[in-house]
């Protein structure tokens, strides 16, 4: 998002009729750029959110075939994960601008929403990794100990608890690079646009 032709424009114009004009322009910049990065989240939640609730299906039918306990709870993890994301978009619907917001309204509601967004990331750890970690250690710890923790089974155990370990890291080291390389810039961005609005922005951090 670049803001940074507009807010010259802005910046060289003195009190008059002519600022309108630029507000209207730097409004429908945001307002574009917002939809841009709303349609990127949306479509990345119903990514996740199918994938989660068809890994809860899988899971759960086969526990019950299998009257696998630790099948259906993985298969609760994956519930869990989805149906976090799920509420939590539906939570920020009530944030979404309308169209007669001002300029001020459309901005500040903008760096909410990249302030969520980097909230999440930074947390995905914990509401989203340690769950299925959890399910998943459980499910093979148990499936193990019924094997007889044989010298075969212990190995194989420690190497899949390796993958985890590095799966796990790649996920969140994915996430916060995502996190710096293009949330906190856009935010900084917007913090920068509506400091030029003479509006303080101490309260949406």
């Amino acid at each position: 998002m670049n803001f940074e032709e507009l807010k010259k424009t802005w910046r060289a114009q003195g009190a008059g009729p002519q600022i309108s004009i630029n507000a209207d322009l730097l409004l429908k910049e945001v307002r574009c750029n917002q939809r841009s990065f709303l349609t990127t989240i949306f479509w990345r939640d119903v990514r996740e959110v199918g994938v989660a609730f068809l890994l809860t299906w899988y899971f759960t039918q086969r526990g019950l075939r299998n009257d696998a306990w630790t099948d259906c709870l993985v298969g609760l993890a994956c519930f869990g994960v989805g149906a976090f994301m799920l509420v939590d978009r539906l939570l920020q619907r009530r944030k979404k601008p309308v169209a007669s917001d001002s300029l001020v309204a459309c901005i500040e509601v903008s760096l909410g929403e990249v302030n969520h967004q980097i909230w999440l990331l930074k947390n995905v750890f914990w509401w989203y990794l340690l769950p299925l970690a959890i399910a998943l250690g459980i499910s093979v710890l148990v499936s193990s100990w019924h094997s007889g923790l044989h010298t075969s089974q212990v190995t194989g155990l420690c190497a899949y608890l390796l993958i985890c370990v590095l799966v796990n890291w790649f996920v969140h080291w994915l996430n916060q690079t995502a996190v710096k390389k293009t949330l906190e810039p856009r935010k900084l961005e917007l913090e920068r646009l509506l400091a030029e609005t003479g509006s303080p922005i101490s309260h949406l951090k």
